[in-house]
């Protein structure tokens, strides 16, 4: 479950309307612009179900211009795929990416909503049809020079290949982030954190654990500084370092990060979400290496048990719609 935990660090930006908002409360209201950027604000702050009301309500009122609605369905992918509902965000993303396709000058925000959707199935635990989706991005980024663009992209296939065990192709996805972020000037804590992450699944793979524990810890230091301590990414922040802990044979220092995520995951995400179930299933898994192993059994056996219920119940129908829009994709 390391892998699945780690692209939760992936990054869901909206560079281009997120300017848009301003710091009153209520002059964040004024125009459609401003409360669709109010919107993407509350599914970055982790508050999805609030952000799907006020989203609904614009798409609804049928207020915003059509690139503004592309960006809104965007952004209503992200905030059910945050609540676990990813029948609902398939359906989000594939509307955003529809809309896009009509409009040629719209080449960022087509970029990005093929990016979050290929995010959506590295979530559902589909990595090849990710792919499909997301290796589309990075060209489309480099055809209007936008280096923050290609490594929030680069970043995001690397954690792809690094899921899929390739780690020579992570490799050169990950080293081509960090070359893009040497030329971008507005990327913010959530991207560093992405790409110290990844640095620190690299040396996972490459056998260097030291390094791995340094770049979790880098990682969790961004998100906390960006979030505070009550947030999902911070959650799995600490699972993150308390696996990379538990590789270095810290098992006591592992268990307590562990539960510590664990506690801010379950404050912060329902209990049935399934990136909550997978930290338990990873917690178990250090808590069978510590000797407690009729525990570790009952938690994993529980939430492997709900895992499964859920994805039967949620996900039925995400390859076969990830297959059509990215075999659309490819014919352009």
């Amino acid at each position: 479950m390391r892998n699945s935990l780690s692209l939760v660090l992936k990054n869901k930006v909206a560079t281009t309307f997120l300017s848009l908002l301003i710091a009153c409360p209520l002059l964040a209201q004024t125009t459609p612009e401003q409360r669709l950027a109010h919107a993407y604000a509350l599914e970055r702050e982790g508050e999805p179900a609030e952000a799907i009301v006020r989203l609904q309500a614009l798409l609804d009122e049928k207020s915003l211009d059509t690139p503004a609605v592309g960006k809104a369905w965007n952004v209503l992918g992200l905030a059910y795929e945050d609540q676990g509902n990813y029948l609902d965000s398939q359906h989000a993303y594939e509307r955003s990416i529809r809309t896009f396709e009509g409009l040629p000058n719209n080449t960022r925000d087509y970029a990005m909503a093929l990016d979050d959707f290929g995010g959506l199935y590295v979530a559902a635990g589909q990595p090849e049809l990710a792919v499909r989706l997301r290796q589309k991005a990075p060209g489309l980024y480099e055809k209007i020079s936008d280096h923050t663009g290609m490594t929030r992209a680069s970043s995001d296939l690397a954690g792809v290949a690094f899921s899929r065990q390739k780690t020579n192709e992570g490799r050169r996805y990950l080293e081509r982030a960090i070359k893009e972020a040497q030329l971008a000037n507005d990327l913010d804590d959530d991207d560093l954190a992405a790409i110290a992450s990844m640095r620190g699944w690299l040396a996972q793979l490459d056998g260097d654990l030291a390094t791995s524990v340094l770049r979790y810890r880098q990682s969790l230091d961004l998100v906390t500084k960006r979030y505070g301590e009550e947030h999902p990414f911070v959650g799995w922040g600490y699972m993150l370092l308390g696996r990379a802990h538990a590789d270095v044979g810290e098992l006591t220092t592992a268990l307590a990060e562990m539960n510590r995520g664990l506690a801010i995951l379950g404050r912060t995400l329902d209990s049935q979400n399934p990136k909550y179930l997978a930290a338990e299933v990873a917690y178990s898994r250090v808590l069978d290496a510590t000797g407690a192993h009729q525990e570790a059994a009952q938690i994993r056996t529980s939430a492997e048990r709900q895992l499964k219920e859920w994805l039967s119940r949620r996900c039925s129908n995400c390859t076969i719609s990830a297959r059509r829009v990215s075999v659309k994709q490819s014919s352009q």
